[in-house]
């Protein structure tokens, strides 16, 4: 992934201190909704940053260490029951968080890869998407940016801006597609469950 912006806590003390912000000590963990919450399926507004509903820098590091715990490379406000218009993607200790985020243009083939979902847990469902995107979104200050992506960057970062948009995976997956993929969860399940 390009320009990943790492949630670094020493750097964050040295901007509350030139602020007076209160320091974040520990962030919170948000739980994550599943696919019957009907926030997944409702088009989120923009963030305001001239009268953010929450500090986007507490909120984002928050999502990022969801995402974390969760073992996922990307999160969406709303599967944490949250109208703010923001996502985070990312691998290891590197995290970007996506303020009002949009798809400028793609570029190359469609691809046809399987995707998953915190949401929807162990539910795997093959989703065709653009490999190249070129991105607009602001970071955690507000600042607008631009990036380009591909590979799973791309992808993850489609899928998350669906989940802004009110959109989930199942609703672009082949009805074939989804049913043999429910039931093989159904499986997976029903063996979990046994052990």
């Amino acid at each position: 992934m390009s320009e990943m912006i790492t949630f670094d806590i020493d750097d964050q003390v040295s901007r509350s201190l030139k602020k007076q912000e209160p320091i974040i000590e520990k962030h919170k963990i948000f739980q994550i909704y599943g696919e019957d919450h009907p926030l997944l399926y409702e088009a989120l507004p923009e963030f305001d940053f001239s009268n953010p509903p929450v500090n986007p820098v507490e909120f984002a590091s928050s999502l990022v260490e969801t995402c974390k715990l969760h073992k996922g490379i990307g999160l969406a406000a709303n599967q944490c029951g949250f109208k703010h218009r923001v996502f985070v993607m990312g691998s290891g200790e590197t995290y970007v968080a996506f303020f009002n985020p949009k798809i400028v243009s793609t570029n190359g083939a469609d691809v046809h890869i399987v995707e998953g979902c915190l949401s929807f847990p162990l539910l795997a469902l093959r989703i065709t998407r653009p490999e190249e995107i070129n991105v607009e979104y602001q970071d955690f200050n507000g600042e607008k940016r631009t990036a380009k992506y591909t590979g799973i960057s791309a992808r993850c970062f489609q899928h998350e801006l669906d989940h802004m948009n009110g959109i989930v995976y199942t609703s672009m997956a082949k009805p074939l597609a989804l049913k043999f993929g429910t039931e093989r969860r159904k499986k997976m399940m029903k063996k979990l469950r046994l052990k």
